[in-house]
């Protein structure tokens, strides 16, 4: 009876992991819906535990803990920046993490093809746990630009 408890267990075990996707595939299926702009999937692949690293001297670097004050700081940088994926250029696998290298433009006003923009490249190394992201470290390609951009136009008006 132990014995079959134990196969039981171990057969469970291993169809879980199983259905679980890889941590590569969570990446992937992130970048796609952050490319079309389906902010549902985008959340959805959030593990309630995100931790969001941010480099920089900008008012938006440090570390945002939890779920909660992670999607606070994207929605933040959404304002700030108005950002658009220009490009998923390279997705990285490795045993502990992914790398998303990334090409983003940054514009004062979407809608005016005039207005102050810069074109930004970036990695984002993931880590994914039960399925979802669970953290991500960003690396700026040029921090110091990142870093003028959000203290020149990163004021958020009082409203």
């Amino acid at each position: 009876m132990t014995l079959q408890v134990i196969v039981d267990a171990r057969r469970a075990r291993n169809h879980l992991l199983m259905s679980q996707p890889t941590a590569t595939q969570v990446v992937c299926n992130y970048g796609e819906a952050w490319a079309a702009g389906d902010a549902t999937t985008v959340l959805s692949l959030y593990h309630q535990d995100l931790t969001l690293d941010w480099p920089g001297r900008h008012r938006l670097a440090g570390v945002h803990a939890g779920q909660a004050a992670a999607v606070e700081a994207l929605l933040d940088l959404q304002a700030v920046t108005n950002r658009r994926p220009v490009e998923i250029v390279d997705v990285l696998a490795g045993e502990h993490s992914v790398i998303m290298v990334v090409r983003e433009r940054w514009t004062t006003n979407p809608d005016d093809p005039d207005a102050a923009s810069i074109e930004v490249s970036r990695a984002l190394d993931f880590t994914v746990l039960d399925g979802r992201l669970r953290s991500c470290r960003i690396f700026e390609a040029d921090q110091p630009s990142v870093d003028d951009w959000i203290d020149r136009f990163g004021v958020v008006s009082e409203g």
